[in-house]
């Protein structure tokens, strides 16, 4: 069934009964497709990290040097606070980008869920990683990683599992060399992207005099490129991956990197928008406000910034220095924010960026029911509220 899709993001039309479908209707589809696949993503997963019975995949990994290394160690110190966070859940909706892409370009997805697993492990490497560097106690409404396990082990964890999924590129013999070749190529881009997304996002809220910046200095388009580098950068991944494994040209793949790209900014601006809000993201983080008491430059913030009265931009700014807890002064800087409509601009900007993605996919894949359910699926993560 195809589809026409009204760029306001606010309804979606169907041709076959010439109705409108609602953002509920939307949702329970796409959230029944998720969950769908994550069963099958999950189950890959567990092959290389869920028990101690995959030691023996870390054995081939590492390889021998003629000694004997300590399987125990390995399961609690590493699959153990890996799986931990994997099972907790999460969208996969990474995995289910690159599925969605071969299976537009005429590929069975499941012949390849082996490499489509590998944006999401190291998407969970990211959260471990952010998670201490912000500071958080929680993540998908349990004790973060570090928080359980302890600082050192979190951070061995996370910098293992950067790495440890590219194995499954290495050991395949589905693959060429020249397609091995791309996809190492693409890895070894992005993984510096993460890192300058990342820099960016912690040096505009940091206290530390060595590294703070005028927060004034701060653009828009700043901040969509460091989300673009910190969250879509990961996205891009995912579908230009599947691009590759379906055989695209070079022309193909970048697009597919940037409508991932793109997809990523609009995810992370609508995390930003339900963290100031009573959510189920913003319940599962640390509660309502959390990147008030991290001091986090959004988009919201910086639209704020430009906008308010000399005395509300000082409050603001106060408050983001504090770091705090307090319930009234994270309420009060939320209150700035809707004094100006920041949320609301907000919610604008991904809009336009929706547009562009909807332009984006119809120029880099073909007419077919996958490339239809990731447009309904650009729509649910625009107007998602968990």
């Amino acid at each position: 069934m195809q589809k026409n899709y009204d760029n306001s993001a606010a309804k979606i039309k169907t041709d076959k009964s010439g109705g409108m479908r609602d953002n509920a209707s939307v949702g329970q589809e796409i959230n029944a497709y998720l969950e769908e696949k994550a069963k099958l993503i999950d189950t890959e997963l567990h092959k290389y990290l869920a028990d101690k019975a995959n030691t023996r995949y870390i054995e081939n990994l590492i390889g021998r040097a003629g000694f004997k290394y300590d399987p125990e160690a390995v399961t609690n110190g590493i699959l153990k606070p890996a799986w931990y966070l994997l099972n907790q859940g999460g969208k996969r909706f990474r995995p289910v980008l690159t599925m969605l892409v071969l299976d537009a370009h005429g590929k069975n997805p499941n012949n390849y869920i082996e490499f489509a697993i590998i944006p999401e492990v190291i998407h969970n490497a990211t959260l471990i990683k952010d998670d201490i560097e912000d500071g958080s106690k929680t993540r998908r409404g349990a004790p973060a990683v570090h928080v359980k396990f302890g600082l050192d082990i979190a951070t061995n964890t996370s910098d293992f599992m950067y790495f440890f999924p590219m194995k499954a590129l290495e050991d395949s013999r589905k693959l060429d060399v020249a397609t091995k070749n791309r996809i190492y190529g693409l890895y070894f881009k992005d993984m510096s992207r993460i890192a300058l997304g990342q820099d960016e996002d912690l040096v505009w809220h940091s206290n530390n005099e060595e590294v703070r910046i005028n927060i004034d200095n701060i653009t828009a388009d700043k901040y969509l490129e460091m989300a673009r580098d910190k969250t879509g950068v990961l996205t891009g991944f995912a579908m230009a991956l599947g691009g590759i494994l379906a055989g695209v040209d070079r022309q193909t793949e970048e697009k597919l990197d940037k409508v991932g790209s793109l997809i990523g900014v609009i995810f992370q601006i609508q995390d930003d928008i339900l963290n100031l809000y009573p959510s189920e993201l913003s319940r599962n983080k640390g509660g309502v406000g959390d990147d008030i008491t991290e001091g986090k430059i959004t988009l919201l913030v910086i639209h704020a910034l430009q906008n308010a009265s000399a005395k509300d931009k000082g409050r603001l700014k106060d408050i983001l220095s504090m770091h705090t807890t307090d319930k009234r002064s994270i309420a009060e800087a939320i209150a700035i924010l809707d004094k100006y409509g920041s949320a609301d601009y907000a919610r604008k900007k991904a809009n336009k960026l929706e547009a562009e993605i909807i332009s984006l996919i119809k120029e880099a894949m073909p007419d077919s029911s996958a490339k239809d359910l990731l447009l309904n699926l650009v729509h649910y993560l625009i107007t998602r509220n968990k």
